[in-house]
C-alpha cells in the first residue's frame, strides 16, 4: 500500500469531485436535480424497465411519473428513499363490484371519466373522476368499498 501523502489526498479529492460533477450534470440533464440519491436508487431498484420518467418534488415527497408495463403510473418516495405509495390508471372493470353498484345508485346521471388505484403501506383505495353537465366530482372508494366525495369542481 502506498504511503499517504498530500498528493494522494488531493488526487482522491479531485476524483471524488469529478464523480460528483458527472453525477450532478447527469441528474440535471435528466431533470432529476432536486431528487435525492436515495430516492433515485430506490426507484431504480423498485421499477425496472420503465420509460418516460419525470420527477417532481413537493411537500417532502418525490414523485416519479412513468410508464411501466405499458401503463401510466406514479410512485411517491420519502426523502430517505422509502416507497410511500403508488398510483395508476385502471379500467373501470377493475373497480370493486360493490363500489360500482353504489356509484351507479348514488351518482345517477354522472359519467366516469377516469379511475385511479392508490396503494400505500396503510391503505388501498380508488378514485373516480366523474361528471355531468353541471359539475365534476372526484369520489374516493375505501377498502370497505364506501364512497366518499373527495372534491367537487363546478
Amino acid at each position: 500500500m502506498a504511503p499517504f501523502t498530500t498528493k494522494t489526498f488531493i488526487m482522491k479529492n479531485l476524483i471524488l469531485s469529478a464523480l460528483l460533477a458527472v453525477t450532478v450534470s447527469t441528474a440535471f440533464a435528466t431533470g432529476e436535480t432536486k431528487i435525492s440519491y436515495f430516492v433515485l436508487n430506490s426507484f431504480k431498484h423498485d421499477f425496472k424497465d420503465v420509460t418516460n420518467v419525470t420527477w417532481t418534488s413537493k411537500t417532502g415527497l418525490a414523485k416519479a411519473s412513468f410508464i411501466y408495463n405499458n401503463q401510466k403510473m406514479d410512485a411517491f418516495y420519502n426523502p430517505n428513499g422509502s416507497l410511500f405509495a403508488t398510483s395508476k390508471n385502471i379500467n373501470l372493470d377493475e373497480l370493486p363490484v360493490g363500489a360500482k353498484r353504489s356509484f351507479a345508485k348514488r351518482y345517477e346521471g354522472y359519467s366516469v371519466k377516469e379511475a385511479i388505484k392508490y396503494e400505500s403501506q396503510d391503505e388501498q383505495s380508488y378514485y373516480i373522476s366523474a361528471e355531468n353537465e353541471k359539475e365534476s366530482l372526484i369520489i374516493k372508494i375505501d377498502e370497505a368499498e364506501h364512497l366518499q366525495l373527495f372534491k367537487r369542481i363546478r
